[in-house]
């Protein structure tokens, strides 16, 4: 009894003395490694399983025309060609619904334009322009030391009226375009 608890009291002090020496950037790379490697296993099954099922259902059709049953086999495929419509009829109309959503963003003189786009792309525009800034329509100017009233300017000194000689035009501008 006394040498098992001394043989896990060993076993347990190696490690911890091993995991102060992992790498787990090392670790964490194989384990990605891993898991990319069994994802691709796991599609390559899923694909192979797909081809079985799609040899089986032709085997199975196959059989039934041998065995002479082709009007079951006509309306067991008439009847699931009218689920699969039914199915992509309901996909039609929530394309159109959203296509119709997005165009309602666009103005109406545009419309016309963007009609024929499929909904990738008029999600593609509507998000670049909608990234793209709006200029206000006046640019913001940072405050100016510079006096409204010319009498008051003039009667500055010299180096002061040259220095700022750009702002009063700048601002004469500006009250111009009122």
């Amino acid at each position: 009894m006394s040498e098992d608890t001394s043989t896990n009291v060993e076993q347990a002090a190696q490690t911890t003395e091993a995991d102060s020496n992992v790498d787990y950037k090392t670790l964490y790379h194989q384990e990605v490694k891993n898991s990319k490697s069994q994802r691709g296993r796991k599609q390559e099954l899923e694909s192979k399983m797909e081809q079985l099922e799609l040899k089986s259902e032709e085997d199975r059709q196959a059989k039934m025309i041998a065995e002479g049953k082709k009007d079951e086999l006509l309306q067991e495929q008439s009847s699931r060609l009218k689920a699969l419509e039914k199915e992509l009829g309901a996909f039609k109309q929530a394309e159109d619904s959203q296509k119709a959503k997005l165009l309602e963003q666009i103005p109406e003189d545009d419309r016309m334009y963007y009609e024929n786009m499929n909904i990738e792309q008029l999600q593609h525009f509507l998000s670049k322009s909608a990234a793209q800034p709006v200029n206000p329509p006046e640019a913001v100017q940072g405050r100016s030391v510079v006096d409204s009233n010319m009498n008051d300017y003039m009667k500055k000194d010299t180096k002061y009226q040259r220095d700022n000689y750009a702002a009063v035009l700048q601002k004469y501008a500006k009250n111009s375009r009122r």
